[in-house]
């Protein structure tokens, strides 16, 4: 790849340099003038999890080339990047352990039994020498160092994973790593460590309880609180160090909050004076968290974000003192509320640097936050990284997520608004095709998962490989989405297949009214939550649409949340709470259940489900295929060896669209 690029053609490429753009509004041709792009293009960003180095020299970010990951380093101003391959296939995230050491978090698909007693997706933390191309592995429980690196050998009480609470800290002048997790010995505690980028050998900061989920560490290396949840009691308390300002360690209980444990609450980070703690709890019935202050005396201090605004808010802290300096939410874009006057004027300034009327959002800071990455999207930006320098008022251009996209294939994207049956406002997104005229087009219907979850403005490669192939996609926020307020989540509860499935075909009948879809042209796709709800249209809202494709879907209810229970040893966890909310009463349970009533599809049905899928088991796809088959229904079903939930497998998940287009264009034709 090309690491260091332009924007498109409008940028000179290479040496840092000041610009500012305005974003200009471009007809689109009648007919195309490039190739239309592979699904590779759309399936495969050219680069991601960027981060930037302390000092505020260095980038790095995770590019691939088929299924492997190449770590691709950057020294701003030099002309040629650092890369080589990693030896593992699911990278998560990326950030600096010191400016020439990467910590890299993967994941992989393992039995751990003193977890969960079926397979689960662990986190692995590696710490990766920049210059001298040395890896070494956090938490390697076969004590000998590793030659593809995992962070703490020679700790055998230990697995080879982290459970959290990676930050880089600067002790005494120099950096370190912090990571937690469990003692396999005794009780199971959650105990916190700190690693030099160099070792493998950790130092153990502080030791937990079986019931300990979370750390306050200061930039400094001290630990200022920790916290614990019952899940049993469903009791939430913080602990906090009272010797902090010394150094000492005497941990003492401040506070504790009791509740349903639907929603647990949680440490957010340091507050405002660097002594207190943001701690997050939720109000009665309320999904939305509230943030508020403990003082180290255990006062808890009022709701700290702005209760006028819809939305959810979550805070944002220092890079470098790691205090709390504002609060940040999405709408159509990332908005945030700094009470910090340096962090809102360089914020304010980014158009300037990038452009107006793009989307931006800081990626990564330096420890000087004049120093940035931003990430910039736009109508004809599928995605770009910047080195933003505010000490001398210069922006690089890094890197394009998807260069090999040529712009005119970049389809409009916008949103809308329409009423469910009930007259409840639905907000969603249209994505047309493009050189396509928006009047009886088809449509793919493209529920997210969640369900308590949304669907952004940003650019979306899903939607828009299926645009460029000649539908409109449509992504419907149903009730039970975030993002819009409680008493909206709260409008799915117990809605799980009814009202949250008609909001999704009552967009269906918005755009068939308007004219800008042929009604006989309806597909559904989706994954997760979304590929239940693809499930659910042709059985529990048939006469819709001509086919479905889902993905990793839960098709029989009761049997999930067995599946879960039995998984995880708790009877009631907050996992199956969650669910129960929205799905309802169970002796309803099988009403719902596209697997229960599978003699009522109404089309053919496309099934897709990874075999490492630890979130839904593949047996919820197998249920579906059997109960089609039994019926006498139209069904295909298609499995990937090694591939995830998150669809992290590059060649599986191009693969998987591929089936999805094909299917779809059998079925629900697009001309």
């Amino acid at each position: 790849m090309t690491f260091t690029l332009d924007r498109r053609a409008l940028l000179a490429s290479g040496s840092a340099l000041a610009f500012s753009l305005a974003n200009p509004v471009r007809a689109r041709a009648a007919a195309p003038t490039t190739p239309q792009p592979s699904i590779e293009t759309y399936a495969t960003p050219k680069i991601r999890s960027v981060t930037l180095s302390p000092d505020g020299k260095r980038v790095a970010g995770i590019t691939q080339t088929g299924d492997d990951n190449i770590l691709v380093a950057l020294t701003i101003g030099e002309p040629k990047p650092k890369a080589f391959a990693i030896p593992v296939k699911k990278v998560r995230d990326l950030f600096w352990g010191d400016n020439s050491h990467i910590i890299m978090v993967d994941s992989a698909t393992v039995t751990v039994p003193e977890f969960v007693k079926a397979r689960a997706e662990v986190l692995q933390a590696r710490s990766i020498d920049i210059d001298n191309t040395k890896f070494v592995t956090f938490f390697d429980y076969a004590q000998k160092p590793s030659t593809t690196g995992t962070l703490m050998t020679s700790q055998s009480r230990y697995y080879p994973i982290v459970m959290g609470s990676l930050h880089r800290i600067k002790v005494d002048g120099k950096y370190r790593v912090t990571a937690s997790n469990y003692n396999m010995q005794g009780e199971y505690s959650l105990d916190l460590f700190s690693f030099d980028p160099n070792s493998e050998r950790g130092e153990r900061l502080l030791a937990g309880t079986n019931t300990t989920d979370n750390f306050v560490v200061t930039p400094d290396g001290r630990v200022a609180a920790f916290t614990t949840y019952d899940d049993f009691r469903k009791e939430f308390v913080l602990a906090y160090n009272m010797d902090l300002a010394s150094g000492g360690k005497n941990f003492r209980t401040i506070y504790r909050h009791k509740g349903d444990g639907l929603s647990a609450p949680g440490a957010s980070g340091l507050g405002r004076d660097g002594n207190s703690i943001v701690i997050y709890i939720y109000p009665d019935d309320g999904k939305t968290p509230e943030y508020h202050e403990v003082s180290a005396d255990g006062v808890l201090g009022p709701v700290l974000h702005p209760e006028d605004k819809t939305g959810e808010h979550f805070p944002l802290f220092h890079p470098t003192t790691g205090r709390l300096v504002g609060f940040g939410r999405y709408d159509e874009s990332f908005h945030p509320d700094y009470f910090d006057p340096l962090l809102k004027k360089l914020y304010d300034a980014l158009p300037k640097m990038v452009g107006d009327g793009y989307r931006y959002e800081v990626a990564d800071y330096a420890e000087d936050p004049r120093q940035m990455i931003v990430k910039t999207e736009g109508p004809d930006d599928a995605g770009t990284y910047y080195h933003i320098d505010f000490t001398t008022g210069q922006a690089q251009p890094v890197a394009a997520v998807y260069p090999d996209l040529p712009e005119e294939w970049i389809s409009n994207k916008t949103a809308i608004d329409y009423k469910a049956a009930d007259g409840l406002n639905i907000h969603a997104y249209l994505t047309l095709p493009p050189f396509k005229a928006a009047n009886n087009l088809p449509l793919i219907v493209l529920p997210h998962g969640g369900p308590e979850a949304r669907d952004y403005i940003d650019f979306d490669w899903q939607s828009q490989a299926l645009a460029s192939r000649g539908y409109a996609v449509l992504q419907p926020n149903f009730r039970g989405s975030s993002g819009y307020g409680d008493s909206f989540t709260q409008a799915g509860y117990g809605e799980w297949g009814r009202k949250m499935q008609t909001d999704l075909s009552d967009g269906v009948r918005h755009l068939v009214a308007k004219g800008v879809v042929d009604p006989k042209r309806v597909a559904i796709l989706g994954a997760s939550y979304g590929g239940y709800a693809a499930m659910a249209g042709p059985t529990l809202d048939p006469g819709v649409y001509t086919c479905a494709v889902a993905i990793a879907g839960v098709s029989d209810l009761k049997a999930m949340l067995d599946w879960e229970t039995a998984n995880n040893g708790v009877i009631d966890s907050t996992t199956v709470r969650y669910w129960k909310r929205f799905m309802g009463d169970p002796a309803h349970y099988s009403d719902i259940s596209p697997a229960r009533q599978a003699a009522k599809a109404s089309c053919p049905i496309l099934l897709i489900h990874g075999t490492d899928d630890t979130v839904v088991p593949i047996d919820q796809s197998r249920r579906m295929e059997s109960a089609l088959k039994t019926a006498g229904k139209p069904v295909e079903f298609i499995t990937y060896k090694g591939q995830d939930h998150w669809e992290t497998i590059g060649s599986a998940r191009i693969e998987m669209m591929k089936a999805a287009i094909a299917f779809l264009e059998k079925h629900n034709p697009p001309a």
